[in-house]
């Protein structure tokens, strides 16, 4: 178990230690224990591609995933290898996933969150990188590395919609005592 201000991976999972991150209905959990406006949204779309790095809308902050995604209901963000490092970019598992998703009636965004600025650099202390997160709206959570399958990524999306909302308002008996 790894921890670093706010945000911790504990078998695979990331999850905060502030009950007010995941807590909030109106928008995605950060992972990212700061609110980092570093970098605005570069808008690349992937490319299919031999040279293709990014999947969906490039992010410089997790700050910037509640207006980026404001229209979806979940999302999958690409954590690419550190730079300098290559390996090989998910983009068709994470579309297959995504069309998935959106056959149950449900948005589904893709991003990549860019390396170097501080919040991959918070969670890449924290989970294997290249790697996924799945986050649900108003629910949670889930990380995906290693080997990044169709299958896992809608495992990661149950898990992150099947997050406790813990926390003022989400009903009794919610948390331990």
């Amino acid at each position: 178990m790894l921890a670093a201000a706010g945000v911790m991976v504990v078998r695979g999972m990331v999850k905060s230690d502030k009950g007010s991150t995941q807590a909030s209905t109106a928008g995605f959990a950060n992972p990212a224990a700061t609110q980092s406006a570093a970098g605005g949204a570069d808008t690349k779309s992937d490319a299919a591609g031999a040279g293709e790095t990014t999947v969906g809308t490039t992010l410089g902050a997790f700050a910037e995933l509640n207006t980026a995604a404001a229209k979806t209901d979940a999302v999958f963000v690409f954590l690419p290898a550190r730079e300098g490092t290559s390996a090989k970019v998910p983009s068709a598992p994470m579309k297959s996933a995504a069309r998935a998703i959106e056959a149950k009636g449900m948005k589904c965004g893709l991003f990549t969150l860019k390396p170097g600025c501080a919040d991959y650099e918070q969670i890449a202390k924290q989970m294997s990188v290249p790697g996924v997160l799945a986050l649900v709206k108003g629910r949670g959570m889930s990380a995906v590395s290693g080997e990044v399958t169709e299958a896992k990524l809608l495992q990661g999306y149950v898990a992150a919609g099947s997050a406790s909302k813990c926390g003022p308002g989400a009903g009794a008996g919610c948390c331990p005592k």
